[in-house]
């Protein structure tokens, strides 16, 4: 059960080291007078929805929540309008004790996204068929959007993905890949796929879905870049590695511009020097 201690590990260590708390979820479809040009629904990671900071990140973590607003400026200037919702999930952290019951819980989490992310995009395409939608997700809750994108396959309102830190991550999908992961051919696996069976890992994403997918890891993180082989002790490095996203917090990050082209079909504007401030879900 080597695997279940190490992603214990990771998943205290995550939570020590500031990963993001929850907010409620702002700016949901039904909440809008009108249909938007692009709507955004993110996932939020391990440990990132708990009661305590319910108004935090509008309910997508941290990462999710900072790559949301960088987005969203971008649109904004462009013109276009954009509004947002987080998927309402537990994102519980993985069980410090490791235990199999534990992990099948975390897994269970995992599911019940799947399925609300799932449930929240129809909800909204139904009411606005001609809006552009991006899906993203940290750790945790890029597993979760990870899992609906073969159902997606197809869908004329998926514009683009984007999985930071995936825990579903194969190398051999020819997804958009951003990371310095890249730098090394084969690596990148997410933890999750060396348990396919326990954990129900998605199969390699079809070239349709992958080419409008963007998925960022960074060598030697120990969610999206698992080693099997590595000592049963997690390494600290391991730990700040996947912790390490979205942390520049006046630098937009490397993935924004490249999922704005996505989008828009258009290479990407440079920030104004007076950025538009984005209301939160708006």
């Amino acid at each position: 059960m080597k695997l279940i201690r190490r992603i214990s590990r990771i998943a205290c260590a995550a939570l020590v080291g500031g990963a993001a708390m929850v907010g409620l979820s702002a700016g949901t479809a039904s909440a809008q007078p009108a249909c938007p040009n692009v709507h955004w629904i993110g996932a939020a990671g391990s440990g990132e929805r708990t009661p305590a900071d319910v108004t935090a990140d509008d309910g997508m973590g941290r990462v999710v929540y900072k790559s949301y607003r960088d987005f969203a400026r971008l649109v904004q200037q462009s013109g276009r309008t954009i509004t947002a919702e987080a998927v309402d999930y537990p994102a519980v952290p993985v069980p410090a004790d490791g235990g199999a019951l534990g992990w099948l819980g975390f897994m269970g989490s995992v599911d019940t996204g799947a399925t609300a992310l799932g449930k929240q995009y129809a909800d909204f395409v139904a009411q606005c068929p001609t809006s552009k939608v991006v899906l993203a997700g940290y750790s945790q809750g890029a597993m979760v959007v990870h899992r609906n994108l073969a159902a997606l396959d197809g869908n004329p309102n998926l514009s683009a993905a984007l999985l930071v830190a995936d825990g579903d991550r194969l190398p051999q999908d020819v997804t958009v890949n951003l990371g310095s992961v890249t730098t090394v051919p084969g690596k990148g696996k997410g933890v999750a796929q060396d348990w396919p069976i326990l954990a129900h890992a998605p199969a390699p994403l079809p070239i349709s879905l992958a080419s409008k997918t963007i998925s960022v890891c960074d060598l030697g993180d120990a969610v999206c870049d698992y080693n099997p082989d590595a000592a049963d002790d997690m390494n600290p490095a391991a730990v700040a590695v996947h912790t390490s996203y979205a942390r520049n917090q006046s630098a937009m990050d490397s993935w924004t511009a490249p999922l704005y082209a996505l989008v828009t079909g258009a290479p990407s504007p440079s920030p104004a020097a007076n950025p538009v401030t984005v209301a939160a879900g708006h």
